[in-house]
């Protein structure tokens, strides 16, 4: 049995840029994980000459032929089962074209652009139309006037935002504690809707002089405070309650 000493990525975060690519590329393909996986498997261990069969694959490895079985293939690609996880930890394309992405924590943008990339990715998990992660892509990569995207460069976009609304959910606890994305389009839109005016009426305390101000605020500022205000009516909610 051939005895391979493949070297592969064990997380998101260890993908080089071409690989990070890669990685996207598949994901945008109707591909099984099982799929995925492979051909990540062939490209980044990597594997050259390959040439498929019932029982597994004929290929070089550092320059040397080898067949890999379809039981160490199995295997071996359970090292990748992350893959089909969304990233723990944000991360996103280094650039699109000449454009330079926001941090991946979202630092930077204002409370005002996180909004508008809420809505806009709450249309997408409603209706997958991939105009709208387009959209998103103006805002996160600071683009001056509309982006077309690749398809692996769209589905780049999807994976940062939810990888980064993971970390905002960890991160202010409090304020996102009831968030839910499923939702009809016609509910959606009501509910977004009055979140972002109870957001900014809470962040303004209803002086709508403040509003300018608040929407031109650091997203992490904003949510710091509203974090801090969630987590005050918890506790007075509970200090109402007992008797």
């Amino acid at each position: 049995m051939t005895t391979l000493n493949l070297i592969l990525p064990t997380c998101w975060q260890e993908l080089t840029p071409a690989q990070l690519r890669y990685a996207f590329y598949l994901l945008a393909q109707e591909f099984t994980a099982a799929e995925i996986k492979t051909y990540a498997l062939v490209r980044w261990a990597p594997l050259t000459q390959v040439e498929k069969t019932d029982d597994g694959l004929f290929c070089h490895f550092e320059g040397k032929p080898c067949f890999i079985t379809s039981e160490q293939i199995a295997a071996a690609i359970k090292h990748l089962d992350w893959l089909e996880k969304l990233p723990l930890v944000p991360v996103r394309l280094p650039s699109i074209g000449k454009l330079q992405p926001v941090e991946a924590d979202l630092s930077g943008i204002t409370f005002e652009a996180f909004l508008i990339l809420e809505n806009l990715y709450q249309g997408y998990l409603v209706t997958k139309d991939q105009a709208l992660l387009s959209e998103m892509a103006v805002y996160l990569y600071q683009s001056p006037k509309p982006m077309e995207l690749t398809p692996e460069e769209a589905i780049s976009i999807f994976y940062w935002y939810a990888s980064a609304k993971q970390l905002l959910a960890r991160r202010y606890h409090n304020f996102f504690v009831n968030s839910n994305a499923e939702a009809d389009t016609t509910a959606m839109q009501e509910r977004l809707q009055q979140s972002m005016n109870n957001q900014i009426r809470a962040l303004t305390k209803g002086d709508i002089t403040k509003e300018k101000e608040v929407l031109e605020m650091d997203v992490h500022r904003a949510l710091v405070e509203l974090d801090a205000q969630a987590r005050e009516y918890e506790e007075l909610k509970k200090e109402t309650a007992k008797p």
